[in-house]
């Protein structure tokens, strides 16, 4: 969104605002003041500015009126003023409010901010290209090879680092042989879709591979059901390797290839440095030590510490660096989970689930209507927030498994990718002008949908294992 602040040539400042921002600003507000007078039985005034906050910043999230990450600054602001302060509608001690800014200090959120900082290092000098080189090579010449490499590749990439920094990389990579491609082949569209299809798939795999990921970790863990990074690598990588495979077999029936063989042509790979050394080694041991787990008992959390040491000490990555992590993203999770504890300690979130268990829904019918809606809503605006409006909710629903309805919210709006806002990887290749809006709105609903029915059989047999 445009900063509504600007300076000219000749140093005047002046505010511009957009009348459609106020507008809806002012509908979010107004519905957030009447949420508070809600007749809902169970409501006291705890509850009732607590449900007053979840109804303003869900609004704000899904209109995105201001910045996903300004909405999740003024929820936790909001929720250390209002309902932390000493005496207040909760009744807190003086020191009450730091039940409000533990979620800043989350283990997923460090476990997060550690994966970011591999990807930084590994982008820096090299390593993902030499990588990318070294998976996609094996695949051959022959078109439908090359895609399942790039599929596979994109996708694996993905469970380690952002979606969006893997979209670009494979895009930037592929780029230079999209201009051989002889007129409208429709292979080249098969190409571009597949990467941030893959990447939004591959997302699932892993608690750092996309932030939905890390919001239901972070808020099953405050529940008391701890998941390590190998742990949620067991059904996630399975759902991620059956989609991916699903997208291939699709891409490959739907866009049939004119040429028998091509070859993708790497960039030369980088001077073989004692930095890009280090980045190898420390990625290579963080991964191993994030693998084993169940045998070291060092938690993922304390393992993602390893890269930011090593890469700050030794000079790996500087400042400048750091400052290309995407903090907003990590505000945004923050201020998800910040939420999610104002909706259990003001019982919010039990007397709205009291409403919801009012519909005799049996258990799996409840999850397909929630992985239904959590695709619906996630198409429409960040995964992330849809991720932090839905799964405090659901986690507290008796009548099904919190570790199934939190992990079944975080597949399901990582899968969501029917527009190019769905997603910044959806965006970025809707930006190469190389597909349109109905391309992505066609083949993105056809994967969602056939998602749906992944997730679910997933649920259905973790059903009886969690």
């Amino acid at each position: 969104m445009p900063h509504p602040l600007h300076i000219d040539p000749k140093g005047n400042i002046t505010l511009e605002l957009n009348i459609w921002v106020i507008l809806k600003v002012a509908i979010i507000l107004a519905m957030a003041f009447g949420a508070y007078f809600l007749p809902l039985p169970g409501l006291d005034t705890a509850s009732r500015i607590c449900l007053s906050l979840f109804v303003g910043a869900a609004g704000l999230w899904v209109t995105e009126a201001i910045p996903p990450f300004a909405t999740a600054i003024m929820v936790i602001v909001l929720s250390i003023y209002i309902l932390g302060k000493p005496g207040g509608p909760l009744g807190l001690e003086p020191s009450g409010y730091r039940l409000f800014l533990e979620p800043i200090a989350s283990p997923v959120l460090i476990l997060f901010f550690g994966g970011f900082v591999l990807a930084v290092a590994a982008t820096k000098h090299g390593f993902d290209t030499r990588l990318a080189r070294a998976f996609v090579k094996p695949f051959g010449t022959r078109p439908t090879m090359v895609l399942l490499g790039i599929i596979l590749t994109t996708g694996l990439f993905s469970m380690f680092m952002s979606n969006t920094a893997t979209t670009a990389m494979m895009i930037a990579i592929l780029a230079p042989i999209f201009k051989h491609f002889e007129g409208r082949d429709p292979f080249k569209k098969a190409m571009v879709l597949a990467i941030p299809f893959a990447a939004n798939i591959g997302g699932v795999g892993t608690i750092i591979g996309t932030p939905p990921n890390a919001v239901a970790a972070s808020v099953l863990s405050g529940l008391g059901y701890k998941i390590s990074f190998i742990k949620w690598m067991l059904f996630g990588v399975p759902l991620a390797a059956a989609m991916l495979f699903i997208l291939w077999i699709l891409l490959v029936r739907i866009f049939k290839p004119r040429r028998e063989k091509f070859e993708i042509l790497f960039p030369d790979p980088l001077e073989l440095t004692w930095d890009l050394v280090i980045v190898v080694i420390t990625f290579s041991v963080t991964v191993l030590m994030w693998l084993t787990e169940p045998l070291h008992r060092i938690p993922s959390a304390v393992v993602a510490l390893i890269p930011v040491m090593v890469f700050t000490m030794f000079g790996i990555i500087d400042r400048r660096d750091l400052k290309k992590i995407d903090w907003d993203v990590l505000i945004l999770i923050a201020g998800g989970l910040t939420l999610g504890v104002a909706m259990k300690s003001s019982g919010l979130s039990d007397i709205l689930v009291q409403q919801l268990s009012l519909f005799a829904v049996p258990p799996m019918g409840l999850m397909v209507i929630i992985v239904v809606f959590s695709i619906a809503l996630s198409n429409f605006m960040s995964n992330t927030s849809a991720a932090n409006v839905i799964i405090p909710i659901v986690t507290s629903l008796g009548s099904i498994n919190p570790m199934l309805a939190a992990i079944g919210v975080a597949f399901a709006t990582s899968l969501a990718m029917s527009l190019p806002i769905s997603t910044p990887p959806n965006a970025l290749a809707f930006a190469t002008n190389e597909v349109e809006t109905s391309d992505l709105a066609k083949y993105g609903t056809l994967i969602s949908f056939l998602g749906v029915g992944c997730i679910l059989i997933l649920l259905f047999i973790l059903r009886g294992m969690l």
